[in-house]
């Protein structure tokens, strides 16, 4: 168990493939709507639904041929082939870093919520970075954790004994492989609008001095409900996993009382600190979480521009986000981490930066 600070000393981020309008979707969803076995009134309701998923300029990277994708082999490949790009710009990044001379990772944790190789993220990044790792260092590949999968990593980084003083965390989501229009179910649609891909890597140690940041972890509480929350987001399956909710009209509200429950108990943390980087789970939840916990609508700024630019990157963009206002706000800042996902899950931390 370590006994000493974990700093956040370097954030990157990548994104691949190619960037899609809110237009662009909208504009291919409806008309593959027109193909699906649907009376004139279920093809109005989840248009309308598809519309409202998109209102607005948002935008999302996605991978190469998104609207092309019809079987397991296309969808698994095509991830493999993507990561495998996202893992090639981390490590260019990473080892660019000059302070990359002088560091051997003791360990590399990988995680992503939408798609499944073996061997493993961890391994490929490792086979990239050989030179900056420990021969027998660790390699840990987290899945079936969700949105929450970054900070989950950073919650072991920090339970790990203080011997594993540098540590890469790496995330890799490509959510547009799961893209589907040949169902009429209304969650799948809603995982369709609300994704989009990117990556992101943090270099984490017990040393302030190291990298371009400090960003020290100084809080991070971990709550889950199994009983009630178990199927509340999960997999499904069809010719490969697609988005599902246990009830997309009731799963805002289930989300939100699940946020606010676990944010009550931090609260002598937060309070005070105006710095939030946010999960973005939606625009709409957002607000109605900042109204129900009385935060002023500016502390989402960060977040709802991440989601307008990128979408829901799932595990990956917190990161964004955070790396966002770290590079806005003075030394000695408090920034509060607040992710949520599958399981039911809810994360919540805080990092103060002091460099």
């Amino acid at each position: 168990m370590s006994v000493l600070p974990r700093y956040i000393n370097a954030i990157w981020t990548s994104n691949s493939g190619v960037e899609l309008s809110n237009a662009v979707v909208l504009r291919y969803f409806e008309t593959v709507l027109k193909r699906l076995p649907l009376s004139v009134a279920d093809f109005e309701s989840l248009r309308d639904r598809i519309r409202f998923y998109l209102v607005g300029e948002r935008t999302r990277f996605g991978v190469p041929g998104w609207d092309t994708l019809t079987d397991f082999r296309m969808r698994a490949l095509l991830y493999e082939t993507e990561a495998e790009k996202a893992l090639g710009n981390l490590a260019d990044q990473i080892r660019a870093l000059p302070a990359m001379k002088h560091v051997i990772f003791d360990a590399i944790v990988a995680t992503t919520a939408t798609g499944h190789l073996m061997p493993g993220l961890s391994y490929r990044m490792a086979s990239r970075l050989a030179e900056c790792l420990k021969p027998d260092a660790m390699l840990l590949d987290l899945g079936g954790v969700g949105c929450t999968g970054g900070v989950k990593a950073l919650n072991l980084a920090r339970a790990l004994d203080d011997g594993l003083d540098n540590l890469l965390i790496v995330s890799v989501e490509l959510p547009t492989t799961l893209f589907r229009s040949d169902t009429i179910e209304p969650d799948v649609w809603q995982g369709n609008c609300t994704f989009g891909d990117g990556a992101m890597a943090l270099w984490v140690s017990t040393r302030a001095e190291n990298g371009t940041m400090a960003l020290c972890l100084s809080d991070l509480r971990y709550t889950f409900e199994v009983g009630r929350g178990l199927d509340l987001i999960r997999w499904g399956y069809e010719d490969y996993y697609t988005f599902r909710l246990a009830d997309e009209k009731t799963f805002e509200n289930s989300v939100l009382d699940r946020m606010t429950n676990a944010l009550e108990q931090a609260e002598p943390v937060w309070r005070d600190t105006p710095h939030w980087a946010i999960h973005p789970a939606a625009i709409p939840l957002m607000l109605r979480l900042s109204r129900k916990l009385g935060l002023d609508r500016e502390t989402l700024g960060p977040s709802a521009e991440h989601y307008q630019r990128y979408s829901n990157m799932s595990s990956a963009s917190i990161f964004y986000i955070l790396k966002d206002i770290a590079a806005m706000v003075p030394e000695q800042t408090p920034i509060n981490l607040l992710t949520m996902g599958a399981g039911f899950n809810v994360l919540y931390g805080q990092v103060v930066k002091e460099r």
